[in-house]
């Protein structure tokens, strides 16, 4: 009786081992050269091929993720997961470019999050002081910076100049600030002026113990908690959007004027995304080439080969 018991826990063990030998031969590993898998709409933290990921490896700033200030900002965010991650949703097609051109200017990449604290990703958001588009650039900051911003046309909606502008800006405010980005972050938020007297002020460039104002002084910490969150999504209990790290959106030249809605009909694009990546553009009115004789539009990159117009 004794044998028979024996052999007949050999044979289950046999049978068992057998079983998980055909389970784990049926489990292949991922292949890094397909997109990454989602599962409504989100991805894995784990996962190395999303623009956010590639995004977090280029931050360059303590993010302060223990100090009160920043710490009262995750909490902020934390408690209304369906708005953190709407704003999330909303970047998605702009990130990667947000995010390229970050690198292109040699910025910390945490300057790519600046308009989820500016606009929440709308490049149509427009302020009671004035300030529009992704980046909120004031009209005199924005012809400065060699925005086009007339009654007829407002480049600061304008995805690409409206980046280029902001970027150039942050470049300079770096170089103001000798590298201090806690107080390039500010200047941005509040002038440079007013942070320049806030340093005299303290004698110190602790932005943390500036006297600056009220929104100033959140500002930073609610950039910083981003950051925070978009590189430990799982420590914090967020999915972040599924975004490839490839680009959304290409430059098409237009050589005739076109509406929007006429180019969406012909190259079958949703118009509501043409329209967010071609804000500057008024929805009914035609696109006027430029003095070469053409004018750009910006189109998703799996749509450009039908756009012939």
């Amino acid at each position: 009786m004794q044998m028979i018991t024996n052999l007949s826990k050999y044979l289950l063990l046999a049978a068992l081992s057998c079983l998980s030998l055909m389970t784990w031969n049926s489990i292949k590993p991922a292949d890094a050269s397909q997109p990454f898998t989602s599962l409504n709409g989100y991805y894995s933290p784990a996962r190395v091929d999303s623009v956010w990921h590639n995004l977090s490896t280029e931050f360059k700033l303590d993010h302060k993720a223990q100090s009160v200030q920043v710490q009262a900002e995750i909490r902020k965010l934390l408690s209304n997961h369906k708005n953190f991650n709407k704003i999330m949703r909303d970047a998605t097609p702009y990130i990667y470019f947000i995010y390229q051109q970050t690198q292109a200017y040699g910025l910390p990449a945490e300057i790519a999050l600046i308009p989820f604290i500016e606009s929440e990703f709308n490049p149509n958001d427009h302020s009671n002081k004035g300030a529009l588009g992704l980046w909120q650039l004031m009209p005199a900051t924005a012809r400065g910076l060699g925005v086009n911003v007339k009654p007829s046309y407002d480049g600061r909606k304008n995805i690409i100049a409206s980046t280029d502008a902001a970027l150039t800006y942050f470049k300079d405010l770096s170089v103001l600030f000798k590298g201090n980005w806690y107080l390039a972050i500010a200047a941005y938020n509040s002038g440079e002026g007013r942070v320049l007297s806030a340093k005299r002020r303290l004698g110190s460039d602790d932005f943390f113990k500036m006297s600056l104002p009220r929104e100033t002084q959140l500002y930073l910490p609610k950039l910083l908690a981003v950051a925070e969150i978009v590189a430990h999504p799982k420590k914090y209990g967020i999915t972040l959007p599924a975004v490839n790290n490839e680009p959304f959106f290409t430059k098409v030249e237009m050589t005739k004027p076109v509406t929007l809605a006429n180019v969406a009909e012909k190259a079958g694009i949703n118009i509501k995304t043409l329209r967010r990546l071609n804000p500057d553009v008024k929805p009914g009115t035609k696109t006027l080439p430029k003095k070469n004789g053409s004018h750009t539009l910006l189109v998703p990159v799996t749509k450009a080969a039908s756009v012939n117009v």
